[in-house]
């Protein structure tokens, strides 16, 4: 994952390193974290890949390295961003392909979006049957806390479906935050 959100970092601007991490940090970086030790090999990586190209340039007594994404780089991104939603995927890898969704066309979006929604349905689905074996009183301190976390899964699953029926409706960011913070 980290491969295509570099790439997706670097589609437009050349950047450092360092300034693509501070990028990842100041957006994605909620659900997302790069560190140094992964980025700067996976940045070598898609040098010697031909997905990324780097210039060096001297700035002061610093040689700063730049980052830009070929041609062959923005294929490869724009196939990961337009792949139908993976199943096995955890949320991190869906958010982070969703982050960069302004690239794709509207309906190829709007179709992996549903796509998503149904994904996150079929959980839903999975959470109630668990949800139905299982027993309501008299629990336990060991049943009560494992209760507890099918009921997180819940709590995540509509929240993200909430989250998605926003989205694709593109609604302002106010009406979602004050429907939502009330």
């Amino acid at each position: 994952m980290l491969d295509y959100i570099i790439m997706g970092m670097v589609l437009e601007d050349e950047l450092t390193g360092y300034d693509i991490k501070k990028e990842v940090e100041g957006s994605i970086g909620n659900f997302y974290k790069a560190n140094y030790g992964r980025l700067y090999p996976a940045l070598s990586k898609l040098t010697d890949q031909g997905f990324l190209t780097m210039k060096e340039e001297m700035q002061g007594k610093r040689l700063k390295k730049y980052y830009k994404t070929t041609e062959l780089g923005k294929q490869a991104f724009l196939e990961w961003l337009a792949a139908p939603v993976d199943s096995n995927a955890s949320g991190e890898f869906h958010l982070a392909q969703i982050f960069f969704y302004g690239e794709l066309p509207k309906e190829l979006r709007d179709q992996r979006l549903r796509e998503y929604e149904a994904l996150l349905r079929k959980t839903l689905q999975q959470l109630e049957q668990i949800e139905s074996t299982l027993p309501s009183e008299n629990l336990s301190d060991k049943d009560y806390f494992g209760i507890s976390t099918l009921y997180y899964g819940f709590q995540q699953v509509h929240s993200t479906l909430h989250w998605l029926e926003h989205i694709r409706e593109q609604t302002p960011f106010s009406q979602f935050l004050n429907k939502n913070h009330k």
